[in-house]
């Protein structure tokens, strides 16, 4: 999955949530595991990032490139887990 189709999915799973109770027991699990799949794929690429950033052979450019990258991950992996955070909600 790339960026687009994480960010394609992530307005899906919006989209699907305001519609709020009327979303099927089966897709809101559905959402929620791919949901649980997403955050995890932003924390492995955060991650991944980090150790890029623990080299010390990195310049000033590429470091500020890494670091946007990594601004990136945060805000989607934050606003998929807003997402999981509803859809466990829905499902209590």
């Amino acid at each position: 999955m790339g960026i687009r189709d994480f960010i394609r999915y992530l307005e899906e799973h919006r989209e699907r949530l305001r519609l709020g109770a009327d979303i099927p027991e089966e897709e809101r699990a559905e959402m929620l595991k791919q949901a649980e799949m997403m955050v995890g794929m932003a924390e492995a690429a955060i991650k991944e990032l980090d150790s890029v950033l623990k080299n010390r052979r990195i310049n000033l450019p590429e470091e500020h490139a890494v670091r946007f990258a990594q601004d990136v991950f945060r805000h989607l992996r934050d606003e998929e887990e807003r997402v999981k955070e509803r859809l466990r909600a829905l499902s209590s």
